[in-house]
């Protein structure tokens, strides 16, 4: 079946953006509105001209083969990912310079909205696991959301730039479990986020969780299920801070202001280093986070296990395409292969 057919169902992707994308906005403390250029008098911090970066791009892009859905390349399939074992761990630089990179066995995986393909690769150490990720983009995005000036109204607009993204999805929910939102099934997943604006700054990912599940909840929003007729979709971030802020400005300060800042994320949701460069038409990201972060919202990865996960060029949330947005397909992001994760035995066990 093409993407393309599947993504006509305006009704299971309205619903999906409510559990995708409100979440989202409940996290980062943005106003709850689902309206893109929401509306903002006031502000929580008031930031000096001087201290506001105000050469912001906010046109949409011109040309980009990654802009718009396109047919399947070929039926999803499964893959395993072996992380080899190394005496120790790479920089966390995005840069991949370690020799062992080089080495080290690669699957190439589809992103599901673009069918861009994407490169994994793994090494661990006795107590942390790295994974080095790699794909194509034309354009580095790394604004997000730029504040733009309404003169007539005075006040700042929410605009239409949207950062690069790419996401991993870990079942805490065993191995037979479907993490596809478009085919949702009951399961519980630790994600990764990589945002080019909001935590690539500050060198970590956001790390959140998720829950598909037969009851409702006090947050949970319904979503459509093949299988299951309803489900119920709740995501949130883990215990803790993330990596960026939003601020927001009483007055005008310049036409172009800047929404995203970094800053040090705390708690459970810093559990994640990571570092992207974008050159030549390409980023390379670099992650890495312990075996076990001794946090219940944390997948825990064990030499000889075998973990299911999923990955994504955009937010998971199965959106429908906003084309006044930089990056239409911003938020329309799900899973398409299944993988596995496994480690290499050491060769002093």
């Amino acid at each position: 079946m093409r993407f393309r057919s599947l993504c006509a169902s305006f009704a299971l992707a309205g619903v999906l953006v409510v559990g995708g994308c409100q979440s989202e906005q409940r996290d980062s403390g943005a106003a709850p509105s689902r309206t893109d250029t929401a509306q903002i008098r006031r502000t929580e911090t008031k930031t000096t001209a001087d201290k506001v970066p105000q050469n912001v791009p906010t046109s949409p892009r011109n040309s980009d083969n990654f802009l718009k859905y396109v047919p399947l390349q070929r039926p999803p399939q499964e893959m395993t990912l072996v992380s080899m074992p190394v005496t120790a761990g790479p920089t966390i630089d995005g840069h991949a310079d370690e020799p062992f990179w080089a080495t080290a066995p690669a699957i190439i995986t589809l992103d599901y909205s673009s069918q861009r393909p994407i490169t994994l690769k793994s090494v661990y150490t006795t107590d942390a696991v790295f994974f080095l990720v790699s794909f194509p983009d034309e354009d580095a995005s790394e604004t997000h959301k730029t504040w733009i000036w309404d003169p007539k109204e005075e006040i700042y607009r929410e605009g239409p730039d949207r950062e690069d993204v790419f996401v991993f999805k870990w079942s805490m929910s065993g191995n037979e479990v479907n993490l596809a939102l478009r085919e949702a099934e009951p399961h519980r997943a630790d994600i990764w986020f990589w945002k080019a604006c909001r935590t690539n700054p500050a060198g970590y990912a956001d790390d959140k969780w998720q829950s598909v599940s037969l009851e409702a909840g006090k947050e949970t929003r319904p979503i459509p299920s093949p299988k299951y007729g309803k489900l119920h979709f709740l995501r949130q971030g883990d215990v803790g801070e993330p990596p960026w802020e939003e601020k927001f400005f009483y007055e005008y300060q310049g036409d172009r202001l800047a929404k995203i800042y970094p800053q040090q994320p705390m708690g459970s949701r810093a559990d994640i280093r990571t570092k992207g460069v974008w050159s030549d038409g390409q980023w390379t990201i670099e992650f890495a986070r312990k075996l076990d972060t001794g946090h219940d919202d944390d997948v825990v990865f064990t030499p000889g296990a075998v973990s299911l996960f999923g990955v994504s060029c955009y937010a998971i949330a199965f959106d429908t395409p906003h084309e006044t947005w930089s990056q239409p397909l911003y938020r329309t992001g799900d899973t398409f292969d299944r993988l596995f994760f496994t480690m290499a035995p050491r060769a002093d066990k």
